[in-house]
C-alpha cells in the first residue's frame, strides 16, 4: 500500500481528508505540538485501524480533538472552574480532562474525557470547515517517544490512510519533539499528569 501524502496548503486537502474521515480512515495530520494520528471519533471501523497501527490497549483513551473551544461541549460537562481554565489555556497546547458529556466511547476513561484544540491552521481553518471531531494521540507505537521526522511516519506506519504534511518549518529533527501537557481539571486544583500546570490568572487580571 502507498500511502496517500498531503500538504497543508494543496487545495484538494480538505477534499481527501472528507473521503479518508467518512470512509473509515485514519490519518496524520499535524499539530500546535508533534504530529497527531487518529480519525473520526465517532467511527469504530477507525479507532479499530488506530489501535492496531499503534499497538494501543483497548483500555487506553484517545484525546478528542476539536477545531474550537465553542465545540467543546456537549461532549464534556463544564463548571465554572473548567470554563476559567479552558478560557486560559485554548486553543493551545493542552490536553484537559473533564468531566465526560456525550463523548464517543474512544475518548472516555474513568467518567474523563481528554480535550484538545490544537492552536494550527490545521484546526483552526480546514478542520471546522469538515465539522467532524477527530480522535488523536502521538505517532507512534505505544510505549515509545513520538516520531518527529515525517519520512519517519511513512515509513514506520505505512497502512495509514492519508498523511498531511505541515507547512511550517519544524526544526532541524524534522518535527516538533514536545507533546501536549495533560492536566486533570476533574481535581481541584488540577494535576498534570504530563507537564507543568500553569498559573491561572487571578479574577480582573
Amino acid at each position: 500500500m502507498i500511502p496517500q501524502v498531503m500538504r497543508l496548503d494543496d487545495p484538494r486537502m480538505a477534499a481527501a481528508i472528507r473521503d479518508a474521515l467518512t470512509g473509515g480512515g485514519v490519518i496524520v495530520f499535524p499539530s500546535d505540538t508533534v504530529y497527531g494520528i487518529g480519525g473520526n471519533a465517532w467511527d469504530d471501523r477507525a479507532v479499530d485501524k488506530a489501535r492496531r497501527l499503534k499497538q494501543r490497549p483497548a483500555d487506553q483513551p484517545f484525546a478528542l480533538h476539536l477545531a474550537a473551544v465553542d465545540l467543546i461541549e456537549p461532549f464534556v460537562r463544564l463548571e465554572l472552574r473548567h470554563r476559567r481554565w479552558i478560557e486560559r489555556l485554548l486553543p493551545g497546547p493542552y490536553t484537559l480532562l473533564l468531566p465526560t458529556g456525550a463523548a464517543p466511547a474512544c475518548s472516555v476513561k474513568d467518567k474523563k474525557t481528554g480535550i484538545r484544540v490544537p492552536d494550527h491552521p490545521f484546526f483552526l481553518q480546514t478542520m471546522i470547515s469538515l465539522g467532524i471531531p477527530l480522535f488523536g494521540t502521538s505517532v507512534n507505537r505505544s510505549g515509545e517517544p513520538p516520531l518527529v521526522g515525517f519520512d519517519q511516519m511513512l515509513e514506520r506506519f505505512p497502512e495509514v490512510d492519508l498523511f498531511i504534511e505541515d507547512v511550517e518549518p519544524r526544526g532541524a529533527s524534522g518535527g516538533r519533539e514536545t507533546a501536549s501537557a495533560v492536566l486533570d481539571l476533574t481535581r481541584d486544583p488540577p494535576i498534570a499528569l504530563r507537564g507543568e500546570v500553569p498559573p491561572l490568572p487571578e479574577d480582573g487580571a
